[in-house]
């Protein structure tokens, strides 16, 4: 990538449209925070549902912003139990949306969701062992597993609704 289209993705990235759909994202995460799934901390919830949806709508840097956002939202909303382990798991949700956005484009959306539901409900907790130990692994894996694939197939759902109406 040479500089000039590095200069243009910058750029890009911060045109009005583009932060204004995000923030509305971000918004719909926040309501989506509200509504969780029963799990040890709190923190399993719909947040993540429109950070994906915006992967499939506008791509995966602006689903990233929303998804990393969102968790911290729905953290936020129960008193950020892991402290700034948040910090990490919202970065680490961002590259969930960059992963989804990639193998939708490379492979297809089944195996993008497939993937990025084990990603999130597995992979994502897995590096956070060294960190909260084993019983955080296998008390949230199960909970994040399913919520994980419920906000994917729900955003897909709603995608491929609304593009069937252009």
């Amino acid at each position: 990538m040479n500089s000039n289209t590095q200069s243009t993705i910058k750029e890009n990235f911060w045109e009005t449209r583009r932060l204004v759909r995000m923030a509305l994202f971000i918004a719909l995460s926040g309501l989506g925070a509200w509504i969780t799934f029963p799990s040890p901390i709190g923190t399993v919830a719909f947040d993540s549902g429109p950070g994906y949806f915006l992967v499939l709508y506008a791509g995966g840097l602006e689903g990233a912003v929303v998804l990393g956002i969102g968790h911290l939202i729905s953290a936020l909303k129960v008193g950020f139990p892991l402290g700034p382990i948040h910090l990490l798991i919202g970065v680490l949700m961002s590259g969930c949306g960059i992963v989804f956005w990639y193998l939708k484009e490379k492979l297809n959306l089944i195996i993008a969701a497939i993937v990025v539901s084990l990603l999130n409900g597995v992979g994502v907790t897995a590096l956070l062992i060294p960190l909260v130990g084993m019983g955080f692994f296998i008390s949230m894996t199960p909970v994040l597993l399913v919520g994980s694939a419920i906000n994917i197939i729900l955003s897909i759902l709603i995608y491929r609704s609304l593009t069937k109406i252009d």
